[in-house]
């Protein structure tokens, strides 16, 4: 299940890229507030106003968000420490290619080896960051980063 999980995050690493500068965009925009400058009179007067600060439905979405932002920092954040963790120079480059979401034909043709070639070594790739996945107890703190928002 973690490998298929990690398979997923490297293929989804650009979408949360763009995810996360939207909801960044979303989450830190000021809030204008319009004010009524000429008084009122009569009955409009005397009627109850609506409150100008946020509705809890509108708290309730802008927490979602928030979490989703973390979640996918965080993911992002610890897939690009884990290249640290790959030792040889053919298995960084196959695996910066994954996360930008280049084809297996295209990276086959810049490497000059088979489509074959880069799947075993997208496998192994895989199994290693799945590892150190496992070892740090990575999805356990990414459950708890959606949880303390």
């Amino acid at each position: 299940m973690i490998k298929w999980q990690v398979e997923e995050w490297i293929r989804d690493y650009n979408f949360m890229l763009r995810e996360i500068a939207r909801l960044n965009r979303i989450l830190n925009k000021p809030e204008v507030r319009k004010q009524k400058l000429t008084a009122t009179y009569g009955d409009e007067a005397g009627m109850p106003k609506g409150s100008g600060g946020i509705s809890q439905a509108e708290l309730n979405q802008l927490d979602r968000r928030e979490k989703r932002l973390y979640k996918y920092l965080a993911i992002t954040e610890y897939l690009d420490k884990v290249v640290d963790e790959l030792e040889e120079d053919k298995q960084k480059v196959i695996y910066d290619c994954m996360l930008e979401g280049v084809s297996y034909t295209q990276i086959a043709e810049h490497l000059e080896c088979s489509r074959d070639t880069v799947r075993k070594v997208k496998e192994v790739i895989i199994a290693k960051v799945a590892q150190k996945v496992q070892k740090d107890q990575f999805i356990h703190k990414l459950k708890l980063v959606s949880k303390a928002i």
